[in-house]
């Protein structure tokens, strides 16, 4: 099975897009194995607590706590040992290869430039969310 790291903005869009290509990964999760960590889930609950979004999006702390429990029931949360740094231009964006690596996942997806622009590292794909979805499409089996 498939093994995939969503970033954070990812997780994010799947929560105020409802019809976006995030949400569509995020439904369908009994297709490939999602992995997560902590750190990326806390980057989760800080994103949604800006007020660009949290006001824009009319969010409440049920709502957010109810989708980062969702998230922690349908992904793999790894125990976030792995460490690794200066592998993407942002800092901050190395704990996405960390968890990757930790996971064993061959895709990292994400919107993000910085990401994106690396492609690739070691074994991992970083791929946008079309791009991934039509990864699973390939990959669904023959009925």
């Amino acid at each position: 099975m498939l093994r995939a790291v969503p970033d954070a903005n990812i997780l994010v869009s799947a929560l105020i897009s409802p019809e976006g290509n995030s949400a569509k990964i995020c439904a369908r999760v009994n297709e490939f194995a999602s992995c997560t960590s902590d750190a990326i889930l806390k980057e989760v609950e800080r994103v949604v607590h800006y007020d660009r979004i949290y006001k824009k999006y009319n969010l409440d702390e049920a709502i957010v706590d109810q989708h980062l429990q969702k998230l922690r029931r349908s992904h793999i949360v790894v125990s976030g040992t792995y460490e690794v740094q200066g592998v993407v231009s942002d800092p901050d964006d190395d704990k996405f290869i960390a968890c990757a690596l930790e996971a064993g996942a061959g895709y990292i997806i994400s919107g993000d430039p910085h990401l994106l622009n690396l492609k690739h590292y070691r074994d991992i794909q970083i791929v946008t969310p079309k791009a991934f979805l039509e990864i699973l499409d390939r990959e669904k089996p023959s009925k």
